[in-house]
Order: C-alpha cells, then sequence, then structure tokens
C-alpha cells in the first residue's frame, strides 16, 4: 500500500494520462489542418541588359549561396562595357559556360549601372536566347514572362507557327504555355514567339 502513494506512482501515471490526452487531440476530427506550403509567384524582374558575357573575372571565394554572391564578380559584355556585380547581389546560374568566350550570357535587372539582380543562361547560335513563353503584354511595348522577367518587344513580333493567330494577344490566347519566345541580344528584344504545342480549346 505504501508504494500506491508513492511520488514515483503518481508521477508514471500523470505521464501515462499526459500522453492518451495527446493521442487523443491528435486523432480528433475537429484537430486544425495542416497548412500545406502555397506556390509561390515568381519574383517580377524588370529586364534592362541582355548580354554575351565576353569574360567574367571573380574575386577570390566567389560562389552563388542561398541566391546570392559571395565576393564581386565583373564581367564585360563588349570591348568597352563592363557589369560590376557587388558581395551580395541576387542571382542564378544557369550556364554551366562562364569560362568559355561568349558561352554565357547575362540578364540582368538594373538601377542605373548597379545590378539588382542577374541571371547566367547559355548563349544561343545567331546572337538571340530563346526565353519562357509571354504571360502577359504590358504598355510601353513590354511584355512579362511566364518566369516574372518583363522584357521589351517589337511592335510587329513574328508568330512562328503552323496555327494562324490575328495578333500577339491572339497567341497568347491560343497558345499560352505551349510556346517560346525569341529575344535579340542585338535589338535588346523580344522579337519572335513560336508554338510548341496544340493551340488551347
Amino acid at each position: 500500500m505504501r508504494q500506491f502513494i508513492t511520488w514515483r506512482f503518481w508521477l508514471s501515471l500523470l505521464a501515462l494520462v499526459g500522453v492518451t490526452i495527446g493521442l487523443i487531440m491528435f486523432t480528433r476530427d475537429d484537430a486544425p489542418p495542416v497548412a500545406l506550403p502555397v506556390e509561390q509567384s515568381p519574383a517580377e524582374r524588370e529586364i534592362d541588359l541582355v548580354g554575351l558575357v565576353f569574360l567574367a573575372q571573380a574575386d577570390p571565394g566567389f560562389a552563388l549561396v542561398d541566391g546570392r554572391t559571395t565576393e564581386r564578380l565583373l564581367i564585360r559584355i563588349d570591348g568597352f562595357r563592363y557589369v560590376d556585380i557587388v558581395k551580395g547581389t541576387p542571382a542564378e546560374n544557369r550556364c554551366a559556360e562562364l569560362a568559355e568566350l561568349a558561352g554565357c550570357v547575362i540578364v540582368a535587372d538594373l538601377l542605373g549601372n548597379s545590378v539588382l539582380w542577374f541571371s547566367l543562361v547559355p548563349s544561343e547560335p545567331r546572337n538571340v536566347i530563346t526565353m519562357p513563353p509571354v504571360a502577359e503584354l504590358r504598355d510601353g511595348s513590354r511584355a512579362a514572362l511566364v518566369n516574372g522577367w518583363v522584357v521589351r518587344h517589337d511592335e510587329t513580333i513574328r508568330r512562328v507557327c503552323d496555327t494562324d493567330t490575328n495578333n500577339l494577344a491572339d497567341f497568347i490566347d491560343k497558345f499560352g504555355d505551349a510556346s517560346t519566345s525569341t529575344f535579340s541580344i542585338e535589338d535588346q528584344r523580344l522579337t519572335a514567339v513560336t508554338c510548341t504545342g496544340p493551340a488551347v480549346t
């Protein structure tokens, strides 16, 4: 009978009751639902510069960590112009040929001469790069792409497809994500869109 009233006995009994209540709360039908992650829209970037990377010079220890540069990076985009990227600049790298002459293209959001954000993408023949589909048209001859990039476009954009469309807006409505955009580095604007799948019905 003395063992029944020891403090260890009551402590064990209390712990057992606590576990039982916790299991009941976990399995209740009216327990609050677990929040699922919400798909984030891509950050919108005003693209002010698209240029071939002729030379990239990085300070020792340069890398991209958690989407930011760890040291300074200097990129030459032609015989006279350099892009100076400071430590801590948001960035992404999709090009493995940064050491090659004109192997990569820099796509940058600028504020004056300062780089707010940049992406390195593989270069392509004929001084163009393939960009994602156009999501919507904006004022000032600008187009918002599905990845959040906002770029300038030609007044008249070539529509490359077997299916006829009346204009660029009609092309976007009919093909949506089933298309690509062609950006001319020389002209610094979108010049064409190409369908890659059937029209949306």
